[in-house]
């Protein structure tokens, strides 16, 4: 759990901020995608079996695509899959953000992807290959 401290004048309040999804639901998830590499709609189709409960939460918090939102629930769950991906501790290989017109990391969609995510280009995580075996 995560804590953010708040100067109040002359006193200091500390509140525990907990994340939507916690992080061990993330990995979990990714370990039982299929896929060595996936995008957030192959981590969506596996979270929504294994966490219908949370799935519904994310659902009324941030929405779909197409339902008037900037921020969607592929939106936030694209940034946690990055974020993860960065702590030592991932199953998954770092992943490499849009830099200077390069999309190493990310592919084209298709266009029935393009109808559920919106966006001509996605992310694509890879998981780490712990063994050397593939």
């Amino acid at each position: 759990m995560k804590y953010r401290t708040l100067s109040l004048k002359k006193s200091v309040v500390r509140m525990k901020t907990k994340t939507v999804v916690e992080e061990e639901k993330i990995e979990e998830t990714i370990r039982n995608v299929s896929k060595e590499s996936f995008t957030v709609l192959d981590f969506i189709e596996v979270f929504r079996c294994m966490y219908p409960e949370e799935w519904e939460k994310l659902l009324g918090r941030f929405g779909l695509f197409g339902s008037k939102r900037r921020y969607t629930v592929t939106t936030y769950l694209s940034n946690r899959l990055d974020v993860y991906s960065q702590k030592p501790h991932s199953v998954l290989v770092p992943f490499t953000r849009y830099k200077e017109g390069k999309f190493k990391d990310y592919r084209k969609t298709s266009e029935e992807e393009r109808k559920v995510f919106g966006s001509p280009w996605i992310a694509v995580y890879r998981k780490k290959n712990w063994l050397g075996c593939k």
